[in-house]
C-alpha cells in the first residue's frame, strides 16, 4: 500500500463524515417546474419554478430537506393527533 492510496482513503472518509454532519438528506421528491416566460411580444425564454425546500432538524439530530408544504401538513397532523 502506498502513501497516496492511504491519503486518498482518509480524504474520502473525511468527506463522508462531513456530508453526514452538514448535508441535509433530501426527503421530498419535488423537482423544479420548467416552462417559458412570455413577454408582451410573446418572446419565449426558459424559466424554472423551484420548490420551497427547507432544512429541518429532527429530534435525533439529523437534518432533512423537505418542502414547506410538507412541513406544514406534518405539523397540522401532529396538532390533530395531540
Amino acid at each position: 500500500m502506498t502513501l497516496c492510496y492511504i491519503y486518498d482513503k482518509v480524504i474520502k472518509q473525511k468527506r463522508l463524515v462531513k456530508e453526514e454532519l452538514f448535508m441535509a438528506k433530501k426527503v421530498t421528491s419535488k423537482k423544479p417546474l420548467t416552462g417559458n416566460s412570455r413577454s408582451h411580444a410573446l418572446n419565449a425564454t426558459k424559466r424554472q419554478q423551484k420548490p420551497n425546500l427547507q432544512v429541518i432538524r429532527l429530534e435525533d439530530g439529523t437534518k432533512i430537506r423537505m418542502s414547506a408544504r410538507e412541513i406544514r401538513s406534518l405539523r397540522k397532523q401532529d396538532k390533530q393527533a395531540a
